[in-house]
């Protein structure tokens, strides 16, 4: 009994302290209104309706019909530099593929039969790699809404680590009834969970707010974003075809030959002053070699027509 009792006061004491240090707030969940609910399974993984969280940017353009696919391959254009501790920078998705795949179908939907007054909101389960092996259980959270012709996703919260600890006091049979508040992402203001900079890709542009860059917004042509993502995918499968390796070393070599040909002409622009400077002016034995040599750069194809017409005038001028 005296063994029960120590063990409540410790799961007290440890509650206790977890809800005053936690940054996480939570409840347990419960029945949600079916009219704001646009898909769920489970208290935090969830798209639902919400009112817009500011008015003054205006009302969405809502409903909106899309094309799911090109949702999805939109989400999959935003990239951006991780840092990792074994292999420093890596490109990494700001969405993973099973949160593209439904953010992609649910989205669409919800857009669909949306307000001009609603928003989005979502919360999407992930992990994310702590060390090379271990990874962290993670959730995401943000709104999204359809304005100007464009998305816009707004993070409120990015890779939020989840406390298992404290998960483990309050649903210790693991029933996940335990829902907590996220932040949605404000119009009006950053959150800073979201802190790079978006790999440049053409369609998607982070928000620019009275000359402040929002690292945390993102405004996404849709066709655009996902044309372009298909254009750089199709471009780095596609195999190189013999021709276009061959036409590939034709530029070299003719690159390599203008360098040599640069070279010439100042070893050439050298010599001459040199000569000149030496003997008050050109004489007509090396007039006649400055000739010849030109003739041989243009025998080689090192320099062109034009260019050869403009120096054989330069070299005759100064007889």
């Amino acid at each position: 009994m005296k063994l029960i009792k120590n063990q409540l006061v410790a799961s007290l004491l440890f509650l206790s302290t977890t809800l005053f240090y936690s940054p996480i707030v939570v409840g347990f969940f419960g029945d949600d209104d079916d009219d704001d609910v646009i898909w769920q399974v489970a208290p935090n993984n969830y798209l639902k309706y919400s009112e817009q969280d500011v008015s003054s940017f205006g009302g969405n353009e809502h409903p909106v019909e899309l094309d799911e696919k090109e949702i999805s391959d939109a989400l999959k254009s935003l990239t951006y530099q991780d840092k990792s501790f074994i292999q420093g920078e890596v490109l990494t998705q700001v969405f993973s593929i099973s949160q593209i795949k439904i953010l992609s179908k649910e989205v669409l939907k919800g857009l669909k039969n949306a307000k001009p007054e609603q928003d989005i909101i979502f919360v999407l389960p992930g992990s994310s790699k702590k060390l090379l092996v271990l990874s962290r259980k993670t959730f995401i959270a943000g709104r999204v809404f359809y304005k100007e012709g464009k998305l816009n996703i707004i993070l409120g919260e990015y890779n939020l680590e989840r406390n298992e600890a404290f998960e483990r006091v309050l649903d210790p049979g693991d029933t996940e009834v335990i829902a907590y508040n996220f932040n949605f992402g404000n119009r009006a203001r950053s959150s800073n969970r979201f802190k790079a900079n978006i790999i440049g890709v053409t369609g998607v542009e982070q928000k620019n707010v009275k000359g402040s860059l929002r690292k945390d917004w993102f405004v996404i042509d849709v066709k655009l974003a996902a044309d372009s993502y298909l254009a750089d995918k199709n471009k780095k499968e596609t195999p190189i075809t013999n021709a276009e390796k061959e036409l590939q070393r034709q530029s070299a070599q003719i690159a390599k030959q203008r360098r040599e040909m640069r070279v010439e002409m100042a070893r050439m622009r050298k010599q001459m002053e040199q000569k000149s400077s030496s003997s008050g002016g050109a004489s007509a034995k090396s007039i006649e070699e400055r000739i010849t040599t030109l003739d041989q750069l243009l025998k080689k194809e090192l320099i062109t027509q034009e260019e050869y017409n403009s120096k054989r005038k330069e070299i005759l001028g100064d007889i």
